[in-house]
C-alpha cells in the first residue's frame, strides 16, 4: 500500500493545484504533447500491422487446396490489368456434389453467371470495355471475407469444360495459405526501413519528453528527503510524476489517433488498400503500446536519477561528471551490422522473406546507435576546448558539464536524417539497376485453349488497332554456355519484326548473336533433338521484352522438317504502338471466351534510364523526409522549451549579472550547433553504411549509389531547421531572464 501512496504523491505533485502545479504545468504540457504524438504514431503503426495481417489472412483463406485426383470443383485464375489496376478473374466449374465454397460467396456461380467485387461492379458501370469482358449474367457481389481490400477488382465466373482441359486445377477446399507477397523485394525493404525511420524518432521523443524539467523535479525530491522520505520512496515519487504526463499523453495520443484513423485507413499504396474495420490495433499490439508508453516515459526519468545524490537541503551533482562509457554504444552498432549480414554471419538464406526480420532489427539498432553515440563524441570533442567568445565559452562549458541534454535535443533530427539518407541510398541503388523501363512495344501475347483458337483469331482480327495475328511456338532449350534459353518457331512476319530478318523465307533459320550457338550444333528440346541448320543467318538480339531469351529462331518449315514437338504454341498480335486503348479492346473482344483466352501485353526495352519511376519514388522520399523532419521539429521545439524552463534561474542570474541577452541567445545556438555537427557526421556515416548493407541484401548485382547532392540538401535542411527552431525559441529567453525568475520560496 505504501508503494501506491508514493506513486499517488508523485501524481498529485504533477497535477495538483497551487504554486507547485503552476510551476510544473509547462513540463506537464510539453511532455503530454511529446508523448501524445508518440502514442498516436504507435497506434497508427499497430493498426497498419493488424490491417495488413488481416489482408494476408483473407488472401490465404481464398487460396485453393488442389489435388492430383478428381474433385467436385475445378478452377483457373487469370490476372490482367484494367488501366493501372490489377484484375483477377477466377473461373469455376462444379462437377459433383459437395463442391467447396470460396470465401466471400453465398453460392458458386452457375455456367453463364458472374459474381464480382463491389469495386469491379462500380468500375463496370462506367467502362463499356470492362463490361464486355464479362457478358455473363450478374449473380451478386463478393463479400469482404473473400477480398484482399475494398478496392480489389475480382470476379468469379461460372463455366464449363474446365475439368477436361489442362488449364483447370482440381480443388478440394480453400485456405491453403502460403500466399507469396506479390510486392517486389525492393518495395518491401523500402517500407520496412520507412517504418523504422518514422518509429525510431517517435521513441526517442517519447523517452526524452519525460525528462523535461529535471532540475525542478530534483529540488522537489530533495524537499521530500528533508521531510524523511527514503531513497526508494523518492524514486517511486519521481516515477509517479512522470506517469502523470504519460497518462495525459496517452489520452491525447488516443484522441489524435481517432481523429486521423479514418484518413489513414483510406490511403492507398502500390494498389494496397484495407477495410476500415480492420484498421485497429490488435490486442497484442495494443497491450505492447499500452505497456511501452509508461515504460519509456517512467524509465528515463527513473534512470536519470542514477548519477544524482538526492539528499536533504540540496541536490548534489557530481563535481566532475563521470565519463560516458563507449562499449555499450559500440555494441548497438555492432549488433546492427551483424543483423544486416545474416547470410554471411548467421547462415540465413538471402531470400527477402527470411532476411526481412533481420533488416528490421538491424536498421533499428543502427539508427538507435546514432543518438547513443552522439553524447560520447560531443563530450570527447569539447573536453579540452578553451577560450573563444563569451557565448562560445558559455556553450562549451554547458556541454562539458552536461552534453547529454543538448544531444537528446538533437537526437530526433539526426535520427530522421540518418533514416532519410538510408532510404535515398536504397532507392537510388535499386532504380539505377533497373535502368531499362518497360514501354509499349505494339505486341500482344495470347494464350488460347486449342479448341478456341479459331474463334480467338476471328475476334482479334476484327478488333480495331490490330495489325495482324500469328501462331508462334517457344520451346525450352539451352544456349552454348549451358544456360536456359528458348527456341522460337515463328513465321517470317514475326521474325522480321523481332530480328530485322528482311530476307526471310519459310525454311530459313537464324542464330542470335552472342548466344554461343554454332551452326550444326545439337540442342536438347523436350521430346526431340534439334540441330541448328547449316547456313543459319546471324541476327542481333531482339528488342522485345526479355521475358524469353531466344537463342535460335526458325520458320515453321524447319520445325516440321526436324519433327519438333507440338507444344508451347501461342498467338501473337501486332497492334498500333501508339494506340493506348487497343489492349483493352482486345481483352473485351475475347471476353466471351472466358478462361479459354488469356491476354498479356508485351513491351520493349528502349534503353531508358527509369526517370519516371525514379521521380515518383524520389517524390515519396522527399515527402517522407519532410514528414520525419516535421516530427523532429516538433520534438525539438518541445525539448527546447522545456530546456529554457529548466534553466530559467541560471539564465536570469547571468542576465542580472550583466550578461547581455544577445550573448545568452548565441550561447544557446552554439550549444545546439556543436552536437548537431557531430550528429550529422555520425548520421551520414551510419546511413551510408546501413544503406550499403541493405543494398547488398537486395541483390549482389545492384551497385551502391550515393547521391551527394541529396545528402547535401537534407543536411542543409536539417541544419536550417535546427537554427530556425532555436531562433524561434529565443524570444522566450527574454521572459525567463526577468528578475522575478530569481525569486525563491
Amino acid at each position: 500500500m505504501s508503494w501506491f501512496n508514493d506513486f499517488a504523491l508523485g501524481f498529485r505533485l504533477a497535477v495538483g493545484s497551487g504554486r507547485a502545479f503552476r510551476a510544473n504545468l509547462p513540463r506537464l504540457v510539453l511532455s503530454t504533447i511529446g508523448i501524445g504524438l508518440s502514442v498516436a504514431m504507435l497506434l497508427l503503426l499497430a493498426s497498419t500491422v493488424t490491417a495488413l495481417g488481416d489482408r494476408s489472412g483473407r488472401l490465404a483463406g481464398r487460396e485453393p487446396v488442389t489435388t492430383a485426383g478428381p474433385a467436385s470443383l475445378y478452377l483457373t485464375s487469370q490476372i490482367d490489368e484494367v488501366g493501372e489496376r490489377q484484375l483477377t478473374t477466377t473461373s469455376l466449374e462444379v462437377t459433383g456434389p459437395g463442391a467447396p465454397l470460396p470465401p466471400g460467396l453465398a453460392a458458386i456461380p452457375r455456367p453463364g453467371e458472374v459474381v464480382v467485387s463491389p469495386a469491379l461492379a462500380e468500375s463496370m458501370k462506367t467502362d463499356p470495355l470492362l463490361q464486355a469482358r464479362f457478358p455473363q449474367r450478374p449473380a451478386g457481389t463478393i463479400a469482404p471475407a473473400g477480398l484482399a481490400g475494398p478496392d480489389e477488382l475480382f470476379a468469379y465466373v461460372g463455366t464449363t469444360g474446365l475439368a477436361a482441359s489442362q488449364w483447370g486445377s482440381a480443388v478440394t477446399g480453400f485456405d491453403a495459405g502460403g500466399v507469396q507477397d506479390s510486392s517486389s523485394p525492393q518495395l518491401i525493404f523500402l517500407l520496412v526501413v520507412a517504418v523504422v525511420v518514422l518509429l525510431v524518432p517517435m521513441l526517442v521523443l517519447l523517452s526524452t519528453a519525460s525528462r523535461i524539467g529535471g532540475a525542478e523535479r530534483e529540488r522537489r525530491l530533495s524537499t521530500l528527503r528533508l521531510a524523511g522520505a527514503r531513497r526508494g520512496q523518492v524514486h517511486r515519487v519521481a516515477a509517479g510524476e512522470s506517469l502523470a504526463g504519460a497518462l495525459a499523453g496517452g489520452v491525447l495520443g488516443l484522441g489524435i489517433y481517432l481523429a486521423v484513423r479514418p484518413l489513414a485507413a483510406g490511403l492507398e499504396f502500390e494498389g494496397i488498400t484495407v477495410f476500415r474495420p480492420d484498421f485497429v490495433p490488435g490486442w497484442p499490439l495494443g497491450v505492447v503500446v499500452a505497456l511501452l508508453v509508461p515504460v519509456l516515459a517512467v524509465g528515463p526519468a527513473w534512470f536519470g536519477l542514477r548519477r544524482l545524490v538526492v539528499e536533504p537541503l540540496a541536490v548534489l551533482r557530481n563535481a566532475k561528471p563521470a565519463r560516458r562509457r563507449l562499449w555499450w554504444r559500440l555494441v548497438l552498432l555492432a549488433v546492427g551490422i551483424v543483423l544486416l549480414v545474416p547470410d554471411k554471419l548467421l547462415g540465413v538464406s538471402p531470400r527477402p522473406a527470411e532476411t526481412l526480420p533481420f533488416l528490421l532489427l538491424g536498421s533499428t539498432f543502427l539508427l538507435i546507435g546514432v543518438p547513443a553515440v552522439m553524447p560520447w563524441i560531443t563530450e570527447l570533442a569539447v573536453r579540452r576546448v578553451r577560450g573563444g567568445s563569451p557565448a562560445w565559452q558559455l556553450a562549451v562549458r554547458r556541454l562539458q558539464l552536461d552534453s547529454g541534454t543538448p544531444s537528446r535535443v538533437m537526437a530526433g533530427v539526426v535520427v530522421v536524417l540518418a533514416g532519410v539518407v538510408t532510404l535515398q541510398i536504397v532507392v537510388g541503388s535499386a532504380t539505377a539497376n533497373a535502368n531499362r523501363p518497360r514501354t509499349s512495344g505494339g505486341v500482344v501475347n495470347l494464350q488460347v485453349e486449342p479448341s478456341a483458337e479459331a474463334e480467338a483469331l476471328r475476334r482479334i482480327d476484327a478488333t480495331p488497332g490490330v495489325l495482324g495475328s500469328y501462331r508462334i511456338q517457344r520451346l525450352e532449350t539451352i544456349d552454348g554456355a549451358g544456360r536456359p534459353a528458348d527456341l522460337l518457331v515463328a513465321p517470317c512476319e514475326v521474325l522480321a519484326r523481332y530480328y530485322g530478318a528482311t530476307t526471310c523465307a519459310d525454311g530459313d533459320a537464324f542464330v542470335v548473336n552472342g548466344s554461343g550457338v554454332r551452326q550444326g550444333a545439337e540442342m536438347p528440346v523436350i521430346g526431340a533433338r534439334f540441330v541448328v541448320p547449316a547456313g543459319s543467318a546471324p541476327v542481333p538480339p531482339s528488342k522485345a521484352i526479355a521475358t524469353y531469351r531466344t537463342v535460335v529462331a526458325v520458320t515453321p518449315a524447319v520445325a516440321k522438317a526436324q519433327h519438333l514437338p507440338d507444344t508451347g504454341w501461342m498467338l501473337l498480335s501486332f497492334v498500333e504502338p501508339g494506340d493506348t486503348g487497343v489492349l483493352e479492346r482486345v481483352r473485351a473482344a475475347l471476353g466471351p471466351l472466358g478462361w479459354r483466352a488469356s491476354v498479356q501485353g508485351e513491351g520493349e526495352y528502349l534503353g531508358g534510364d527509369g526517370e519516371d519511376f525514379l521521380a515518383a519514388v524520389t517524390g515519396l522520399l522527399y515527402a517522407g523526409g519532410l514528414l520525419g523532419l516535421g516530427i523532429a521539429a516538433v520534438s525539438l521545439l518541445v525539448l527546447l522549451a522545456g530546456q529554457l524552463s529548466e534553466r530559467r534561474r541560471s539564465f536570469a542570474m547571468m542576465h542580472a549579472s550583466g550578461v547581455p541577452l544577445a550573448v545568452l541567445g548565441r550561447s544557446l545556438l552554439w550549444q545546439n550547433a556543436v552536437p548537431l555537427v557531430f550528429g550529422v557526421a555520425v548520421a551520414v556515416g551510419v546511413a551510408i553504411g546501413t544503406g550499403g548493407l541493405i543494398v547488398r541484401l537486395l541483390g549482389a548485382d545492384i551497385p551502391l549509389r550515393v547521391d551527394p547532392t541529396f545528402i547535401g540538401v537534407v543536411v542543409t535542411v536539417a541544419v536550417v531547421l535546427v537554427f530556425a527552431i532555436t531562433g524561434a525559441a529565443l524570444p522566450a529567453l527574454r521572459s525567463v531572464t526577468r528578475v522575478e525568475a530569481l525569486r525563491m520560496e
